[in-house]
């Protein structure tokens, strides 16, 4: 069984620039194109709403957060979260499945039609571990372009390191003192010590409870035997 420790705030600082705005209005055809916004909607110049997309191995995660420019700081006000498995790779070919992209682009348009009610001006998506290693992964992100109109920022371990770093000071009091903070994703675990704004280690494994059940796990729920051989 594996745990993941997250932390939420109601407001927190805004560390990296943002990346460049993403379409979500939807047309007849089943994607999201959008004209440019109007000046007073982009970041910096007033409060705007923000939908941030998670593609990982295991779950697609979605935050809407408003954002006051001026402080700046930010408000959660919408959550989504689907169990997608998208790291089920194919033993044969190390790609990602049909099933599993057909699963997360379900969960993908899901995200944006909820991004939309709730007006958002802007929507981030990155993808990690599981688009990282598999061999059609970046026609994955081709194929979730041509189909929603959403680009997908794929990103290294370090740098998903890095970001879960960021959140995390963003949203604790950890008052210069040092720290090391574990994320146990479905693919990889990320790995970062610090004692201030930057991260003065990163690391990010291999090891994920998607990959790890994956490999060691044929019982649900976990027999005795096996839970006995894993804790060895």
């Amino acid at each position: 069984m594996t745990t993941r420790v997250t932390a939420e705030v109601s407001s927190s600082s805004l560390q990296p620039p943002l990346p460049p705005r993403v379409p979500i209005r939807q047309t007849s055809n089943g994607a999201y194109p959008q004209p440019d916004l109007p000046k007073n909607k982009l970041p910096g110049n007033s409060e705007f709403i923000l939908a941030a997309i998670d593609i990982g191995t295991n779950s697609v995660h979605m935050v809407i957060v408003r954002v006051d420019a001026t402080l700046p700081s930010f408000n959660i006000i919408g959550k989504e979260k689907e169990t997608v498995r998208l790291g089920e790779f194919c033993e044969d070919t190390g790609n990602l499945t049909e099933e599993a992209i057909a699963r997360c682009l379900v969960a993908l348009k899901r995200c944006l039609k909820i991004a939309a009610n709730f007006k958002a001006d802007d929507i981030v998506a990155v993808a990690t571990s599981a688009v990282r290693e598999a061999g059609n992964g970046q026609a994955f992100i081709e194929r979730v372009k041509t189909e929603t109109g959403l680009p997908i920022n794929l990103i290294s371990g370090t740098e998903e390191a890095r970001r879960i770093y960021l959140g995390v000071i963003s949203g604790m009091e950890l008052k210069g003192k040092p720290h090391a903070i574990i994320d146990i994703g479905g693919g990889s675990t990320e790995i970062v010590l610090g004692s201030g704004g930057t991260p003065d280690f990163v690391s990010s494994s291999k090891v994920g409870a998607v990959r790890l059940t994956a490999r060691f796990v044929t019982t649900d729920p976990l027999n005795k035997k096996e839970f006995e051989y894993l804790r060895a």
